[in-house]
């Protein structure tokens, strides 16, 4: 009678064992070291939508009327800037793609992966794609400047969103000092991301001081990813090393 109930209640698993392509209950149950690898996953489709949508964005007046109100060298000007951007947009996705490379090695536990990997993959993809955009968009004003013809990319709206996405470690330390003595650090903010000159005319001398703020604003986008980099590891070592003090609270003159 026993043979035959352990018999009954084994059957679900033989059953299961049988059945083809069956690795479901791996999949779940080893999912904490695959998370990583998902999350690289979901950074490769990030880096597809990101590509489909600015190749939209760059090719939407073909089929949109945007050429009904141009004529001669506006035209010229803005096929042009089609063709530049959509080049441009391949190398700015590979950014995100190469940026969850990265973290789908990652060989971290799920805190670290979670609160430290992630939030640095973010500020990283954010400060990378700034930086990219920036170069192209100072190679478009060194052409802009030369010929007279601008190649357009208005990207406004979503580089204010990667600003922010950039400044995550600056924005953490700024508001950890708000009221304190510590306030003035807020100075660097300015230095960080400073008022470059804009684009002036083109063979000007306001326009060539434009043309190398363009480049000067890539060198400043770059330090200011690598510093927010920095400034948030260091705040996660703090607070990391704060909750271990918590779970075994030690005065520093314990070994005396």
């Amino acid at each position: 009678m026993d043979k035959l109930i352990n018999q009954l209640l084994d059957a679900p698993k033989m059953i299961s064992d049988k059945l083809p392509w069956n690795n479901w209950n791996s999949t779940i149950e080893e999912s904490e070291d695959s998370i990583a690898g998902w999350i690289g996953k979901l950074f490769n489709v990030l880096a597809f939508a990101v590509l489909v949508l600015f190749l939209w964005g760059i090719l939407n007046p073909l089929w949109n009327g945007g050429f009904e109100y141009l004529e001669g060298m506006d035209i010229v000007g803005m096929l042009l800037g089609m063709v530049f951007w959509a080049y441009a947009a391949f190398p700015i996705s590979n950014v995100i793609r190469n940026v969850g490379k990265s973290l789908a090695d990652s060989k971290s536990n799920i805190i670290n992966l979670m609160f430290l990997d992630l939030p640095v993959a973010a500020i990283k993809t954010a400060g990378y794609v700034l930086a990219m955009i920036g170069l192209f968009a100072a190679i478009a004003s060194v052409f802009a400047f030369v010929t007279t013809i601008s190649l357009g990319g208005d990207l406004g709206s979503m580089l204010e969103g990667l600003r922010d996405a950039a400044n995550i470690g600056t924005a953490a330390l700024f508001q950890a000092v708000n009221d304190t003595p510590l306030e003035g650090l807020r100075e660097f903010e300015g230095i960080l991301n400073p008022d470059l000159p804009g684009l002036g005319k083109a063979w000007t001398m306001a326009g060539a001081m434009g043309v190398f703020g363009a480049f000067v604003g890539v060198l400043f986008t770059l330090i200011n990813l690598y510093v927010n980099v920095v400034i948030y590891k260091f705040i996660f070592g703090l607070l990391s090393t704060l909750v271990n003090w918590v779970k075994g609270p030690y005065l520093p003159f314990r070994s005396l």
